[in-house]
C-alpha cells in the first residue's frame, strides 16, 4: 500500500508549501547573512590592524626618545667625564711625584671639589628630568652621582692629610666608573633593539666594586645600597629622622 506524503502549507500562504518558501527565502538569507559576517570579519581585522599601527607609531615614539636622550646624555657624560678625569690626573700626579706635598690644602681641595661636584650635579639634573623613561636604572645612577657628591664635599673637614688627597682618587676613580657604566646602560637602551646586540657591563677585578647594570635584581640592590648603606643615605636617613620628629612634636 502506497503511503501517502501530506506536505502542509504556510498557514500564511495558501496552497503553498513551507519547504518551498523556505527555498525560496534560503538564497537572499544566505547572502545577507554571508555579507553581515564579511563586514564583522572587516570591521575586526580594520580595529585590530588599527591597535596594531597605533602599538607600533608608540613603541616608535619611544625609541626615537631614547635616542635622542642617549645623544643629550651621551654629551654631558663626555663632558663630565672629561672633567673627573682630569681631577683624578691631578691628585695622582701630586701623589707620586717625590717634588710634591703629598695632600692637597684647602685652596685646592676648594677648586677641585667644586669641579667634580658641578660637573656630577649637571648630570643629575638631566636624569632626574627624564626619570620615566627606566625609573630604576636612572635613579641608581642618580644616587650614585648623588653619593660621590656627597663624599666629595664631606673631605673639606680633612684636607691637612694624605686621606684627602687619596679619598678624592677613590671618589674620581669611581665616579668615572658609573659614568661609563651608565653610558653602556643607555646605548643598549638606545640601540640595543636596533642591532640585535648590546654591549656588556663592566666587569671589575675587584668584586667589591660596585656596577650599574640594567638588571631588575641589581639595579635593587644598588638602590638599596645607596639609599641604606652608603654615606649619602645614611645621612638623607638621619636628617629625615630628625624632620620627622622636630615636626611631628
Amino acid at each position: 500500500m502506497a503511503s501517502n506524503i501530506i506536505v502542509k502549507s504556510c498557514s500564511f500562504i495558501s496552497d503553498v508549501s513551507c519547504y518551498e518558501v523556505a527555498k525560496d527565502f534560503a538564497g537572499p538569507s544566505l547572502a545577507s547573512l554571508s555579507v553581515i559576517v564579511s563586514i564583522i570579519i572587516a570591521f575586526k581585522q580594520l580595529s585590530k590592524q588599527h591597535s596594531n599601527t597605533i602599538k607600533a607609531q608608540r613603541e616608535e615614539t619611544k625609541r626615537n626618545t631614547r635616542i635622542e636622550l642617549f645623544k643629550e646624555v651621551s654629551l654631558l657624560i663626555e663632558q663630565s667625564s672629561a672633567v673627573v678625569r682630569e681631577v683624578n690626573s691631578y691628585c695622582n700626579i701630586k701623589k707620586f711625584n717625590p717634588n710634591d706635598v703629598a695632600f692637597l690644602d684647602l685652596e685646592e681641595y676648594l677648586e677641585l671639589s667644586q669641579q667634580v661636584n658641578q660637573a656630577l650635579l649637571l648630570l643629575v639634573s638631566k636624569i632626574e628630568s627624564n626619570e620615566i623613561v627606566h625609573s630604576k636604572l636612572f635613579r641608581t645612577f642618580r644616587y650614585s652621582l648623588q653619593s660621590i657628591v656627597h663624599d666629595v664635599m664631606k673631605l673639606r673637614d680633612d684636607t691637612t692629610s694624605t686621606t684627602c688627597l687619596d679619598k678624592m682618587m677613590d671618589y674620581t676613580y669611581d665616579a668615572s666608573c658609573y659614568l661609563g657604566d651608565f653610558q653602556v646602560c643607555l646605548q643598549n637602551l638606545a640601540y640595543g633593539d636596533i642591532f640585535k646586540s648590546k654591549v656588556e657591563a663592566r666587569e671589575p677585578i675587584d668584586k667589591s666594586l660596585k656596577v650599574i647594570e640594567d638588571d631588575p635584581l641589581k639595579l635593587d640592590a644598588l638602590l638599596n645600597y645607596f639609599k641604606n648603606e652608603s654615606n649619602w643615605g645614611v645621612s638623607n636617613a638621619k636628617y629625615e629622622k630628625e624632620a620627622l620628629e622636630r615636626f611631628s612634636s
